[in-house]
């Protein structure tokens, strides 16, 4: 679900982009950083652009850094380089949630305010989790939406990114969840992974038409799987027999909604995501506790915070359609 590089980080395939000038010594500890899964790809573009507009207004500074690929090393590498470097609140959009604990004390130990943004690692320690909405109205949702579409009994695959992105593993959970409890008849077969690239995507999509006949729909459970799910049901000639959908932005998604290929796409503004995701770190710099409810400045609507399971939630998702989409740009 998902910026131009400025510069490499010489450990790995890394690549570095600061979202303002090189920040200064003097300058880290009000300064908050962002680690997408990846660098390049709209969505993250997106919320890179909500958190520069957040550090203007509240005056940090902003560095955005990621990984060219959805790489759990190297991106663990660049969280643990902007810990030694003292940065004030780093966030990260975790691509494994099994590996990131030991960085978290880590970042303790410094004084750094390590969290989580748009993909969560519960049980690691994080200061809070900035969540783009509930994983279980995301989960939810699409199922619900693939429902009215294609029926209660038809049978559906799903094509998801790396299979150890926690977000991504979460939605997955809750679509079977609610399946199982309101769609028994619904068949969900199990999810492929394409590690990230929408060419894997598009050729794993493809042999689940051809395996299964009969399917009525594919969900592409990232931003970097949609486009090669979309792809696959056009080169297929499946428009209008198979549904694709999928956590993608407007743009992503557009020329899929308007050619059939997607019925529908669900997801939130990741530019405000952003934003929360920056305000929440000067917050956490500042020492101030999150409210359960709050009316950030800069944003349309108000937050919430769970104080027992650290979650900032921007909102409830949103479900895009050829009808509405060109209303969003993102």
């Amino acid at each position: 679900m998902m910026s131009k590089c400025l510069g490499s980080l010489l450990a790995g395939t890394a690549l570095l982009t600061v979202a303002s000038l090189p920040v200064r010594a003097a300058d880290e500890r009000n300064s908050v950083a962002f680690v997408p899964q990846l660098v390049g790809i709209p969505y993250f573009d997106a919320m890179e652009a909500g958190g520069k507009k957040a550090a203007d207004a509240l005056g940090v500074k902003l560095i955005y850094s990621g990984p060219v690929d959805t790489n759990p090393i190297d991106q663990l590498q660049i969280v643990q380089n902007l810990v030694d470097q003292g940065v004030g609140a780093v966030s990260v959009s975790v691509l494994d949630a099994s590996s990131i604990a030991p960085v978290v004390e880590a970042a303790k130990a410094k004084g750094v305010k390590l969290f989580t943004a748009d993909s969560d690692a519960p049980k690691s320690g994080r200061a809070v989790y900035v969540a783009q909405a509930t994983d279980e109205g995301l989960g939810f949702a699409i199922v619900d939406e693939l429902v009215k579409r294609v029926g209660a009994d038809a049978k559906v695959g799903i094509v998801s990114g790396e299979a150890t992105a926690s977000n991504l593993n979460a939605w997955i959970g809750f679509m079977q969840q609610r399946a199982k409890d309101k769609y028994p008849k619904l068949t969900l077969l199990a999810p492929q992974f394409s590690g990230g690239t929408a060419e894997r995507a598009a050729q794993i999509a493809g042999d689940l038409m051809t395996a299964n006949p009969d399917l009525k729909a594919l969900i592409g459970v990232a931003s970097t799987t949609c486009p090669g799910v979309a792809q696959a049901i056009e080169t297929a000639g499946k428009i209008g027999k198979v549904v694709g959908t999928g956590y993608c932005s407007p743009n992503t998604a557009r020329n899929y909604l308007k050619s059939g290929a997607f019925g529908f796409s669900v997801l939130w503004d990741p530019s405000e995501l952003g934003y929360l995701t920056v305000w929440a770190g000067k917050q956490l710099i500042d020492g101030k506790a999150f409210e359960a409810s709050t009316m950030v400045p800069g944003l349309p609507h108000p937050v919430s915070y769970d104080q027992a399971t650290g979650v900032l939630l921007l909102g409830e998702p949103t479900v895009f359609t050829a009808e509405n989409v060109d209303k969003y740009r993102f």
